[in-house]
């Protein structure tokens, strides 16, 4: 009898150990980290998801939440685990209708949850002692905008006033870095027309020659920093568009063509985006100096024809003073054109043309199919995500006329890194089933610009249009995302 109740007595603390490993599962493996005997401190976080509820916690840098499936985060719950060092981690959300809540702490409920509301933005700081040795950095994936920078120490993560939902988020800590170790430097250096390659400059120097009227054709960007981390850019080439993102050095735009950059993006990647902002500002033909651009915002100009001639480029610490305003860091001539818009589509050439006031101001490329109508429509309904035939998805559908849509070429699933490769590779060629699909960035385009009622002329020429046929982008086998996305 007395085995039997030892028996029994084993096999109840065992079932109450197996129903807490869920519980304490992160916790248990975090005690194990170690350094030297001396606990390293580790953050863990869970989210309440739209559809979904509660997840399961992540922690130290992991991704909470999801991306391309248009879920809010609803509620989050943080806290500092394995830790021997005195203090702990407080945090707020930014609530739809509700506005900023109360400051909570160490595994408090921040957010709402059984009420729909999504969260739009979040501070997170340590407190006592741990703050004194550590660093805590955070970023979020934003509605539209998609992954945010590194932030840090209780600075606004996310948007107010824009009616954005958080759809994810990434929480780490990082020991602090001494001052002396955080001298960080931007270099650049332009390709101009008639001189080639200039000598590097660095901080605010200007790259580049005005008063010549020399287009830059080129640039290669270099961050020299004790802190992790990079710099990547992007540029607007003549007849290209945008190119897609290169970092650290490699050459952004073109060389040997005679092509200009007409506008860039610029961002800090990794952990030195938690401790520094990026400024930068072009010269422009015809216009001079734009103001200063920050972060990935476009700078420079677009549908004008105008070259950069000239740029600086400055980091500030997070949060420091802009180095000058930023008015018309970016002229986009679509909109200095007034007028109703007309978009045509040439089916045989596969290729579209967008007019505003009677001028064409963007081409696109395209692939229609031997079903697109010819005939005059007007835009419809449009959709975010659209469920295709086949059983497919697409980005950025703008209806044309009745299941005949602009979007975005497709995927196998609601997930902008499921690409069907072998048609984004078709784009300039008839390969639709009677839509007109467009790389991610055109679909986008028409999604964001375009206004319902709006007249499309689909018809058949020889002639491409008045602005020629752009270039197809090609991407390799085995790569499942539109490089034009900008949602990476």
């Amino acid at each position: 009898m007395k085995r039997i109740r030892k028996t029994i007595l084993s096999l109840l603390v065992f079932s109450m150990l197996i129903n807490l490993l869920p519980v304490f599962g992160i916790a248990a493996e975090a005690a194990g980290n170690s350094n030297g005997g001396s606990r390293v401190p580790s953050v863990i976080y869970e989210v309440h998801i739209q559809s979904y509820g509660w997840q399961q916690a992540v922690r130290d840098g992991a991704v909470a939440g999801t991306s391309g499936q248009a879920k809010r985060l609803e509620a989050i719950k943080i806290q500092l685990i394995d830790t021997e060092i005195n203090g702990g981690i407080t945090y707020r959300t930014h609530v739809q209708s509700y506005g900023w809540q109360d400051w909570v702490t160490n595994g408090d409920l921040s957010g709402t949850s059984g009420q729909a509301k999504r969260l739009e933005a979040i501070q997170i700081r340590l407190v006592g002692d741990i703050a004194e040795q550590y660093d805590i950095l955070y970023r979020v994936h934003v509605q539209s905008y998609g992954w945010q920078s590194w932030t840090s120490n209780g600075a606004i993560a996310g948007t107010t006033g824009k009616g954005k939902r958080l759809e994810a988020i990434q929480i780490k800590l990082i020991r602090k870095i001494p001052d002396n170790e955080k001298t960080t430097t931007i270099s650049y250096e332009s390709h101009m027309q008639s001189y080639g390659w200039m000598n590097p400059v660095t901080n605010g120097n200007t790259s580049g020659v005005t008063g010549q009227a020399k287009r830059m054709e080129a640039m290669r960007i270099r961050l020299n920093s004790g802190i992790s981390g990079g710099v990547s850019y992007q540029g607007h080439v003549q007849s290209y568009g945008w190119q897609n993102w290169v970092s650290d050095g490699e050459i952004m735009g073109t060389t040997g063509k005679g092509k200009r950059l007409e506008a860039v993006r610029i961002q800090l990647t990794g952990d030195v985006s938690a401790y520094y902002d990026i400024y930068y500002r072009v010269h422009v033909q015809t216009f001079g100096w734009l103001g200063w651009a920050m972060n990935g915002e476009e700078a420079g100009s677009a549908q004008l024809g105008r070259r950069i001639e000239a740029i600086q480029i400055r980091l500030v610490e997070k949060g420091g003073a802009a180095p000058g305003g930023s008015a018309n860091r970016f002229i986009n001539g679509v909109s200095q054109i007034p007028g109703e818009y007309v978009i045509k589509v040439n089916k045989k050439m596969n290729c579209v043309t967008v007019y505003k006031g009677g001028y064409p101001v963007k081409a696109m490329v395209c692939s229609a199919g031997e079903a697109t109508p010819l005939g005059t429509f007007h835009i419809g309904n449009q959709y975010r995500w659209q469920l295709m035939i086949h059983d497919v998805y697409s980005q950025w559908a703008s209806v044309i006329t009745n299941m005949i849509l602009f979007h975005s070429v497709p995927y196998s699933e609601r997930d902008n890194h499921t690409l069907l490769t072998s048609s984004y590779n078709k784009l300039g060629q008839t390969a639709s089933s009677g839509c007109v699909r467009l790389s991610c960035a055109d679909a986008k385009w028409i999604y964001d610009n375009i206004d319902r009622g709006t007249t499309v002329i689909i018809y058949n020429s020889d002639d491409p249009g008045p602005l020629g046929k752009p270039e197809p982008i090609r991407i390799p086998k085995g790569q499942r995302w539109d490089p034009t996305d900008p949602n990476p």
